[in-house]
């Protein structure tokens, strides 16, 4: 079941009706930081709320709008998915899919950080547009104030069994009606396919000289969330990876990473 996170964070989606971002500052701890790939870290309900300023003037003035909002969280911890929407240098609609992950803190929010789909954002701006930055929020948000719950159980073990190479003994972990995303490969449903994936994983990363290391992790008792990177001979690609956790085994691994990049770094 959904916990109260979860309607903090829905808060977000819903101010995008109108735009108001400086309504949502009211949610934020007094020593929050949120994290947007293109302006930085904003530290600080003051800074906070200077970038929301901001945002009240920049997304009307870009043409940008936010759809497809949904959101999972429990107590401490949760995620959200969306799609930017906003026109091109020739008018039309271009859809970036992005991500948002969060901390709470007592009930407020002590962490957020969003994260865009890098090849979406470069058809949207085109070639030379700012590269968003998403390594600078890997493991910002680390503290030993959130203990955890059954996801982040779940997660740990996840990437111990990853960290020994072992991916095929990965499918012990999802459940039968488990969803896998991967940005290169796509959508894996249920156990059987998920297990198919995992399995091809077995020769494919050590065949890529691909390895993974964790940053951090966050998990209540049925949602969460990890930061990571990959490793790949020609240089490193960053990574985020969104759970839900039914009775221990994840129901969702979904991972967003700019997979031009890994791609770049693998040949």
């Amino acid at each position: 079941m959904p916990g109260p996170a979860v309607d903090t964070i829905q808060r977000f989606g819903s101010v995008e009706d109108d735009q108001k971002y400086t309504r949502l500052v009211e949610l934020f701890t007094d020593d929050a930081v949120y994290y947007d790939p293109f302006f930085g870290p904003q530290r600080g309900k003051d800074a906070i709320r200077t970038f929301m300023e901001h945002m009240e003037e920049v997304v009307p003035g870009s043409g940008a709008r936010f759809d497809e909002w949904h959101s999972e969280g429990d107590v401490d911890c949760g995620w959200a998915q969306w799609v930017m929407v906003a026109p091109n240098a020739d008018g039309d609609e271009v859809p970036v899919p992005g991500q948002s992950l969060y901390r709470l803190r007592d009930g407020k929010v002590s962490f957020v950080a969003d994260h865009v789909d890098c090849g979406a954002y470069r058809r949207l701006r085109g070639a030379d547009a700012k590269v968003p930055d998403h390594v600078t929020p890997l493991g910002m948000s680390a503290s030993p104030d959130h203990p955890g719950g059954t996801a982040l159980d779940a997660i740990r073990r996840f990437w111990s069994i990853q960290d020994a190479g072992d991916y095929a003994a990965l499918g012990d972990l999802f459940a039968d009606d488990a969803v896998f995303v991967d940005p290169i490969d796509g959508t894996f449903e249920g156990i059987e396919a998920v297990r198919g994936f995992l399995d091809k994983m077995v020769t494919d990363m050590p065949a890529m000289g691909a390895t993974f290391e964790l940053v951090d992790a966050a998990g209540d008792e049925n949602v969460g969330w990890s930061q990571w990177w990959c490793r790949l001979p020609g240089g490193s690609v960053p990574g985020w990876s969104m759970y839900t956790v039914r009775d221990g085994k994840f129901t969702l691994d979904h991972d967003v990473f700019d997979s031009n990049a890994a791609r770049a770094a693998n040949s």
